[in-house]
């Protein structure tokens, strides 16, 4: 029986990058690509054929059309009219499904590590696995009581548990999960889930993650997410050997990008129609796409599409440049900063 998958989309939430407006989350870019579109790749490379994607009926639209084509896998949208969350997703997407092998999947997250590494945990019709991480945020800690049912004392954590947003479910699990007990907060009742999965044949595994990262409107998450996709970049790729650049490590340029007089260390990526000149693209840099570098110094960071980063006077570090928003070095006098702020936005001067 084939392996499929679930991408559940929730609603869009006040982001920072867009000073308060609501954006979607799953669309938000990481190393030029939507975050939605890692999560497909990875699935992808767990062996997954067909996916389904849960998202509310006013989403649907702009994730077809923002959504990159994936060869040999097959990609399938399931609206709801009302507030998605995780269980509802379960629900809608039981009777499509069935009783096939199933990887469940945020869409705003990802793991560390690579999914295959836990499919071959599902060795029997009905068995589940739950993905536990270290948490740093208290709100994401799972309760003692149930950490104790889970015997997540073994993994020896540095920190408190908390779950991933993943779930694997052999043959025959999932509608088991959809029609079990969660509370309003979108969290499943384990213990009732664990006695379900064992009455009907299976087992329910635990698995520690090395790392799980999602993004809830931070700007500091997606540079964690950005880090996780740059450092599955691929060797051998493109690299400018003329133009005075000098490239070194995993660099990835598209064939519209101009590099001109820089210094890349990768990872890093560089999307169309981009321009960098006269710059240092430091480690985990992502620059947009028709994002513009000149005379700047940039490092794990991500310059978003139609940004502008010119002669800045210092090294941009862990920074989010947001779509067509320009940082530049005015040269006139009387010298001074000029700044033009939106609402819950930061600006660190060093």
């Amino acid at each position: 029986m084939k392996l499929r998958g679930l991408v559940v989309v929730e609603e869009g939430v006040p982001s920072r990058l867009s000073q308060g407006r609501v954006r979607v989350p799953a669309l938000e870019h990481v190393a030029n690509r939507p975050i939605l579109d890692h999560v497909l790749d990875a699935m992808q490379s767990a062996g997954v054929e067909e996916v389904l994607v849960a998202a509310p009926a006013g989403l649907a639209g702009e994730l077809r059309a923002r959504i990159d084509p994936h060869e040999n896998l097959a990609l399938r949208c399931l609206e709801h009219e009302s507030q998605l969350d995780l269980p509802g997703a379960l629900r809608l997407a039981a009777p499509v499904l069935g009783g096939a092998p199933c990887i469940v999947h945020r869409a705003t997250g990802l793991l560390e590590e690579p999914l295959e590494r836990f499919v071959p945990r599902l060795h029997n019709p009905a068995d589940a696995l739950l993905v536990v991480h270290q948490a740093s945020s208290p709100d994401e800690h799972l309760s003692p009581a149930t950490q104790d049912m889970l015997h997540l004392a073994e993994f020896n954590a540095d920190h408190a548990l908390g779950m991933a947003g993943v779930w694997f479910f052999g043959p025959g699990a999932l509608p088991i999960a959809a029609s079990s007990t969660w509370n309003w907060g979108g969290e499943v009742d384990l213990t009732t889930l664990g006695a379900q999965i064992a009455a009907a044949g299976g087992s329910f595994h635990v698995e520690l993650a090395d790392s799980w990262r999602q993004y809830r409107g931070d700007p500091l998450e997606l540079l964690e997410l950005n880090r996780i996709v740059l450092d599955r970049l691929d060797s051998g790729l493109r690299r400018p050997v003329k133009n005075g650049n000098h490239i070194e490590g995993r660099v990835w340029i598209h064939d519209t990008a101009t590099v001109h007089a820089s210094v890349i260390v990768g990872p890093a990526v560089i999307g169309p129609g981009a321009r960098v000149a006269d710059s240092y693209i430091g480690p985990y840099t992502a620059i947009g796409e028709r994002a513009r570098v000149e005379g700047a110094e940039v490092e794990r960071s991500i310059i978003s599409a139609g940004a502008s980063v010119q002669h800045v006077g210092g090294r941009l570090v862990a920074s989010v440049v947001g779509r067509d928003a320009r940082v530049f070095r005015d040269f006139s006098l009387p010298r001074a900063l000029r700044l033009r702020v939106g609402d819950g936005t930061e600006v660190a001067l060093c």
